[in-house]
C-alpha cells in the first residue's frame, strides 16, 4: 500500500498566565526596555507557575489541538515531544501525556531533544511514521526554559519564556506536507549542562554552585548562526520542491529574535506581512516556538486553503529543520 498523503489536522497551545515584562526585568538586573526591544523585538514573557510545568502545559495544548482536529486520543498512534527542559528526565514527557489522555498500552510515546528545532523533528519522524498506513500522531513541543535560566544573566534572561504548542498529523484529502528536511552539526555556543549527580557523587570533584546548570550561551554567534540557517532553510525547501521562495504565501519561523525574522524577509525578498511574529508577547519559546506561533496564526485565520506554509526552526546542538506544506484545514 503506498503511503497516504500527511497533514496537520488541527493545533493547540497553551501559554502561562504569569507575564513578565522588560519592566519586571529592569528591577532583577542591569538592563532597559529600549535595550530589549532593540535588539530582540521582545516585551515580554510567559513564566510557569508552581504548579505548572512542561507536562501540563503539553498536555493542555494537546488536549486543544484533539479538539480543532476533531479527533479523539484512542485514535493515536504516536505522540512525540519535543522538549529540552522537562520536569523529570524520565518517565518520557510523552509517556505522561499518553496517560493523562487514557490511552495507555495503545500507542507508542517518546520525547526528542533538538533544542528550539525540536518540534520540527517531530514533525519530520510523525510524518515517515504514520503516511505507510494512514495512522494519526500527535507531535507537541513544549518547554519551561525558565527554570533552566540565570536569573543574574541579563545576556540570557532577557531572552526566553515559556509555553507549549501541539499539532495533530494525519492523512489529508487535500494539501498537506510537500517536503521537509532536518540536519545537525556540533556547536557549543548554547549549551546547558546535567551531571546533577556531581553534587553528591564521590566519584566526581564536589561542586560548591549548581550555577552550571543554567544555560549558557554566545548571543552574537548564536545570532549568526540562526540567519545563516533560516537562509539555507528557505533555499534548500526552494530547491527540493522546485518552488520559488517567492511564492511561498507563509512564513512561520522559530520566534527567537525579530532581527532574524527580519533578515529572513530581507532573504526571501518578501514582505513582513508574510511572517507571522509573536516574539514580542512570549519571547523565546524554544521547542514551543513553532507550534504556539502556528496555533496562533490559524486562530487568527492567517492561513488559506491552498497556502504554501514555510515551518522553520534552529536551535541549540546545533540544530535546524524545515517544512513546507499545502496549507488544507
Amino acid at each position: 500500500m503506498g503511503a497516504r498523503k500527511i497533514g496537520i489536522l488541527g493545533t493547540g497551545s497553551y501559554a502561562p498566565q504569569v507575564v513578565l515584562t522588560n519592566q519586571d526585568l529592569e528591577k532583577l538586573v542591569d538592563t532597559t526596555d529600549q535595550w530589549i526591544r532593540e535588539r530582540t523585538g521582545i516585551i515580554e514573557r510567559r513564566i510557569c507557575g508552581p504548579e505548572e510545568t512542561v507536562a501540563t502545559m503539553a498536555l493542555e495544548a494537546a488536549r486543544r489541538a484533539l479538539d480543532a482536529a476533531g479527533l479523539t486520543p484512542d485514535r493515536l498512534s504516536y505522540i512525540i515531544v519535543g522538549t529540552n527542559t522537562p520536569d523529570y528526565l524520565f518517565p518520557a514527557i510523552a509517556i505522561r501525556i499518553q496517560d493523562a489522555l487514557g490511552v495507555n498500552s495503545t500507542l507508542a510515546a517518546f520525547d526528542l531533544q533538538a533544542g528550539c528545532t525540536g518540534f520540527n523533528y517531530g514533525l519530520y519522524i510523525a510524518e515517515r511514521l504514520v503516511a505507510p498506513e494512514g495512522k494519526y500522531a500527535l507531535i507537541i513541543g513544549s518547554d519551561a526554559s525558565s527554570r533552566f535560566t540565570d536569573w543574574t544573566d541579563r545576556s540570557t534572561c532577557v531572552l526566553f519564556g515559556d509555553g507549549a504548542g501541539a499539532a495533530v498529523l494525519g492523512p489529508v484529502a487535500r494539501g498537506g506536507i510537500i517536503a521537509q528536511f532536518v540536519a545537525s552539526s556540533l556547536n557549543m555556543k548554547l549549551y546547558c549542562e546535567t551531571e546533577f549527580n556531581a553534587e553528591n557523587s564521590p566519584f566526581q570533584p564536589r561542586q560548591l554552585t549548581t550555577a552550571r546548570h543554567f544555560l549558557k550561551m554566545d548571543g552574537p554567534e548564536i545570532f549568526k548562526f540562526a540567519v545563516k540557517a533560516v537562509r539555507e532553510s528557505i533555499r534548500r525547501i526552494s530547491e527540493i520542491t522546485g518552488i520559488p521562495r517567492e511564492e511561498f504565501d507563509y512564513f512561520i519561523i522559530h520566534q527567537a529574535n525579530n532581527r532574524i525574522i527580519e533578515a529572513a524577509a530581507r532573504f526571501a525578498r518578501v514582505p513582513m506581512e508574510k511572517f507571522f511574529v509573536n516574539v514580542h508577547c512570549y519571547g523565546n519559546t524554544s521547542a514551543a516556538s513553532v507550534p504556539l506561533a502556528l496555533d496562533e496564526a490559524v486562530r487568527a485565520g492567517k492561513l488559506k486553503v491552498g497556502d504554501k506554509v514555510f515551518l522553520c526552526s534552529f536551535g541549540a546542538g546545533v540544530t535546524w529543520s524545515a517544512a513546507l506544506m499545502e496549507w488544507g484545514v
